[in-house]
Protein backbone atom coordinates (compact mmCIF):
# COMPACT_ATOMS: atom_id res chain seq x y z
CA UNK A 1 0.00 0.00 0.00
CA UNK A 2 1.20 3.50 -0.80
CA UNK A 3 0.04 6.93 0.32
CA UNK A 4 1.33 10.25 -1.01
CA UNK A 5 1.12 13.70 0.55
CA UNK A 6 2.33 16.95 -1.03
CA UNK A 7 3.58 19.90 0.98
CA UNK A 8 5.08 23.31 0.27
CA UNK A 9 8.68 24.21 0.99
CA UNK A 10 7.54 26.10 4.09
CA UNK A 11 6.44 22.79 5.65
CA UNK A 12 9.67 20.85 5.11
CA UNK A 13 11.33 21.81 8.40
CA UNK A 14 8.35 20.42 10.33
CA UNK A 15 8.31 17.29 8.16
CA UNK A 16 12.00 16.70 8.81
CA UNK A 17 11.36 16.96 12.54
CA UNK A 18 8.52 14.42 12.31
CA UNK A 19 10.69 11.96 10.37
CA UNK A 20 13.50 12.49 12.87
CA UNK A 21 11.18 11.03 15.50
CA UNK A 22 10.94 7.80 13.49
CA UNK A 23 13.53 5.08 12.92
CA UNK A 24 16.12 6.53 10.50
CA UNK A 25 16.81 4.93 7.12
CA UNK A 26 19.45 5.86 4.51
CA UNK A 27 18.31 7.76 1.43
CA UNK A 28 18.71 5.99 -1.92
CA UNK A 29 18.93 8.90 -4.40
CA UNK A 30 19.70 12.61 -4.52
CA UNK A 31 15.96 13.30 -5.00
CA UNK A 32 15.38 12.09 -1.45
CA UNK A 33 15.91 14.46 1.45
CA UNK A 34 15.17 12.10 4.31
CA UNK A 35 14.01 8.53 4.93
CA UNK A 36 12.58 6.82 7.99
CA UNK A 37 10.57 3.77 9.07
CA UNK A 38 7.36 3.67 11.10
CA UNK A 39 4.65 1.04 11.66
CA UNK A 40 6.33 -1.29 9.17
CA UNK A 41 6.35 1.44 6.49
CA UNK A 42 9.05 3.36 4.67
CA UNK A 43 8.50 7.11 4.82
CA UNK A 44 10.41 9.20 2.27
CA UNK A 45 10.60 12.98 2.07
CA UNK A 46 11.63 14.27 -1.37
CA UNK A 47 13.28 17.59 -2.21
CA UNK A 48 10.06 18.73 -3.88
CA UNK A 49 8.06 18.42 -0.63
CA UNK A 50 6.41 15.16 -1.65
CA UNK A 51 6.06 12.62 1.15
CA UNK A 52 5.75 8.97 0.14
CA UNK A 53 4.56 6.34 2.63
CA UNK A 54 4.92 2.69 1.55
CA UNK A 55 3.91 -0.34 3.56
CA UNK A 56 0.98 -2.27 5.05
CA UNK A 57 0.04 0.54 7.48
CA UNK A 58 0.53 3.45 5.09
CA UNK A 59 -2.95 4.91 5.74
CA UNK A 60 -2.34 4.87 9.50
CA UNK A 61 1.04 6.59 9.17
CA UNK A 62 -0.49 9.17 6.82
CA UNK A 63 -3.12 10.14 9.42
CA UNK A 64 -0.43 10.38 12.12
CA UNK A 65 1.76 12.65 9.98
CA UNK A 66 -1.14 14.99 9.18
CA UNK A 67 -2.08 15.19 12.86
CA UNK A 68 1.51 16.04 13.82
CA UNK A 69 1.72 18.70 11.11
CA UNK A 70 -1.18 20.50 12.81
CA UNK A 71 -2.17 22.39 9.67
CA UNK A 72 -5.26 24.54 9.88
CA UNK A 73 -7.90 24.38 7.11
CA UNK A 74 -7.25 26.83 4.28
CA UNK A 75 -9.63 27.39 1.39
CA UNK A 76 -7.93 27.92 -1.97
CA UNK A 77 -9.16 28.36 -5.51
CA UNK A 78 -6.60 26.54 -7.64
CA UNK A 79 -6.63 27.04 -11.42
CA UNK A 80 -4.72 25.18 -14.12
CA UNK A 81 -4.99 24.37 -17.83
CA UNK A 82 -4.17 21.34 -19.95
CA UNK A 83 -3.94 20.98 -23.70
CA UNK A 84 -2.75 24.50 -24.44
CA UNK A 85 0.27 23.41 -26.46
CA UNK A 86 -1.22 20.26 -27.95
CA UNK A 87 -1.69 19.86 -31.69
CA UNK A 88 -5.09 18.16 -31.39
CA UNK A 89 -8.04 18.14 -29.03
CA UNK A 90 -9.39 20.73 -26.60
CA UNK A 91 -7.78 23.19 -24.27
CA UNK A 92 -9.31 22.87 -20.79
CA UNK A 93 -9.03 25.43 -17.98
CA UNK A 94 -10.32 24.31 -14.58
CA UNK A 95 -10.72 25.95 -11.20
CA UNK A 96 -11.19 23.96 -7.99
CA UNK A 97 -12.33 25.36 -4.65
CA UNK A 98 -11.12 23.18 -1.79
CA UNK A 99 -9.37 22.95 1.55
CA UNK A 100 -5.65 22.50 0.87
CA UNK A 101 -5.37 19.70 3.42
CA UNK A 102 -8.07 17.68 1.65
CA UNK A 103 -6.05 17.66 -1.58
CA UNK A 104 -2.57 16.70 -0.37
CA UNK A 105 -2.78 13.35 -2.20
CA UNK A 106 -2.86 15.18 -5.54
CA UNK A 107 -0.25 16.85 -7.72
CA UNK A 108 0.54 17.89 -11.29
CA UNK A 109 -1.39 15.70 -13.76
CA UNK A 110 1.80 15.30 -15.82
CA UNK A 111 3.27 13.38 -12.88
CA UNK A 112 0.10 11.36 -12.22
CA UNK A 113 -0.40 7.95 -13.83
CA UNK A 114 -3.99 7.09 -12.85
CA UNK A 115 -5.90 10.26 -13.73
CA UNK A 116 -9.36 8.67 -13.34
CA UNK A 117 -8.58 7.41 -9.83
CA UNK A 118 -7.15 10.76 -8.72
CA UNK A 119 -10.05 12.67 -10.29
CA UNK A 120 -12.43 10.68 -8.09
CA UNK A 121 -10.50 11.87 -5.03
CA UNK A 122 -10.65 15.46 -6.25
CA UNK A 123 -14.36 15.37 -7.09
CA UNK A 124 -15.21 13.76 -3.74
CA UNK A 125 -13.25 16.18 -1.56
CA UNK A 126 -13.54 19.51 -3.36
CA UNK A 127 -16.23 22.05 -2.50
CA UNK A 128 -16.80 23.25 -6.07
CA UNK A 129 -15.23 23.43 -9.50
CA UNK A 130 -15.71 25.27 -12.77
CA UNK A 131 -14.20 24.44 -16.15
CA UNK A 132 -13.96 25.85 -19.66
CA UNK A 133 -13.44 23.37 -22.49
CA UNK A 134 -12.40 25.05 -25.72
CA UNK A 135 -12.46 22.63 -28.64
CA UNK A 136 -9.94 22.71 -31.49
CA UNK A 137 -12.21 24.53 -33.93
CA UNK A 138 -12.97 27.23 -31.36
CA UNK A 139 -9.26 27.71 -30.67
CA UNK A 140 -8.75 28.19 -34.43
CA UNK A 141 -11.71 30.58 -34.71
CA UNK A 142 -10.52 32.71 -31.79
CA UNK A 143 -6.95 32.89 -33.07
CA UNK A 144 -8.10 33.70 -36.61
CA UNK A 145 -10.07 36.63 -35.14
CA UNK A 146 -7.01 38.04 -33.38
CA UNK A 147 -7.21 36.34 -29.97
CA UNK A 148 -4.01 34.70 -28.79
CA UNK A 149 -3.79 31.79 -26.34
CA UNK A 150 -2.77 34.05 -23.45
CA UNK A 151 -5.90 36.14 -23.93
CA UNK A 152 -8.11 33.07 -24.19
CA UNK A 153 -6.66 31.59 -21.02
CA UNK A 154 -6.72 34.87 -19.08
CA UNK A 155 -10.39 35.40 -19.95
CA UNK A 156 -11.28 31.90 -18.73
CA UNK A 157 -9.27 32.38 -15.52
CA UNK A 158 -11.13 35.60 -14.69
CA UNK A 159 -14.55 34.07 -15.30
CA UNK A 160 -13.74 30.95 -13.27
CA UNK A 161 -12.42 33.11 -10.43
CA UNK A 162 -15.54 35.26 -10.47
CA UNK A 163 -17.86 32.25 -10.24
CA UNK A 164 -15.96 30.52 -7.43
CA UNK A 165 -15.42 33.73 -5.44
CA UNK A 166 -19.19 34.04 -5.20
CA UNK A 167 -19.09 30.85 -3.11
CA UNK A 168 -16.10 31.65 -0.92
CA UNK A 169 -13.63 34.49 -0.44
CA UNK A 170 -10.63 32.17 -0.89
CA UNK A 171 -7.21 33.07 -2.20
CA UNK A 172 -6.64 32.29 -5.88
CA UNK A 173 -3.52 30.54 -7.16
CA UNK A 174 -2.97 29.92 -10.88
CA UNK A 175 -0.27 27.72 -12.33
CA UNK A 176 2.17 29.41 -14.69
CA UNK A 177 3.71 32.74 -15.58
CA UNK A 178 1.60 35.90 -15.05
CA UNK A 179 -1.09 36.75 -17.59
CA UNK A 180 -2.92 40.05 -18.00
CA UNK A 181 -5.91 39.86 -15.67
CA UNK A 182 -7.90 42.60 -13.93
CA UNK A 183 -8.60 40.81 -10.64
CA UNK A 184 -5.74 41.63 -8.26
CA UNK A 185 -6.60 38.62 -6.08
CA UNK A 186 -5.40 36.27 -8.82
CA UNK A 187 -1.83 35.19 -8.07
CA UNK A 188 0.28 33.33 -10.63
CA UNK A 189 2.87 30.79 -9.49
CA UNK A 190 5.12 28.76 -11.83
CA UNK A 191 4.89 25.02 -11.10
CA UNK A 192 1.95 25.65 -8.77
CA UNK A 193 0.39 22.37 -9.93
CA UNK A 194 3.29 20.60 -8.21
CA UNK A 195 3.60 22.93 -5.22
CA UNK A 196 -0.01 23.72 -4.25
CA UNK A 197 -2.35 20.71 -3.74
CA UNK A 198 -5.54 22.47 -4.88
CA UNK A 199 -3.85 23.59 -8.11
CA UNK A 200 -2.74 19.98 -8.56
CA UNK A 201 -6.38 18.96 -8.15
CA UNK A 202 -7.39 21.46 -10.85
CA UNK A 203 -4.72 20.02 -13.14
CA UNK A 204 -6.09 16.50 -12.65
CA UNK A 205 -9.74 17.51 -13.17
CA UNK A 206 -8.79 19.40 -16.34
CA UNK A 207 -6.79 16.43 -17.63
CA UNK A 208 -9.70 14.08 -16.91
CA UNK A 209 -12.06 16.33 -18.89
CA UNK A 210 -9.62 16.49 -21.79
CA UNK A 211 -9.16 12.71 -21.74
CA UNK A 212 -12.95 12.27 -21.81
CA UNK A 213 -13.48 14.66 -24.72
CA UNK A 214 -14.42 13.29 -28.12
CA UNK A 215 -12.67 16.18 -29.84
CA UNK A 216 -9.70 14.73 -31.70
CA UNK A 217 -9.48 17.37 -34.44
CA UNK A 218 -6.19 18.94 -35.41
CA UNK A 219 -5.80 22.66 -34.76
CA UNK A 220 -5.16 24.43 -38.06
CA UNK A 221 -3.41 27.26 -36.18
CA UNK A 222 -1.23 24.95 -34.08
CA UNK A 223 2.09 26.10 -35.56
CA UNK A 224 1.14 29.75 -36.03
CA UNK A 225 3.43 32.10 -34.10
CA UNK A 226 1.60 34.54 -31.88
CA UNK A 227 2.40 38.20 -31.47
CA UNK A 228 3.61 39.27 -28.06
CA UNK A 229 1.18 41.40 -26.13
Amino acid sequence: MQETLNFGREHKERLRAILSGMEPRPTTSYFEEQRAAAEGCTVTLYNSGKLSIQGPNAAKVKVAVLEKMGLVPELVIGIDEVGRGERTGPMVITGVLADTNEMRELRDSKKTTDISKKEKIASEKMLASASFTINSRMVDLARNHGKNLNQIEASAIERISEMLLELSDAKIIVDGAPLKVKNEKIKFLPKADDLEPVVGAASIVAKHLRNSSQDRAERKTWNVKEKKE
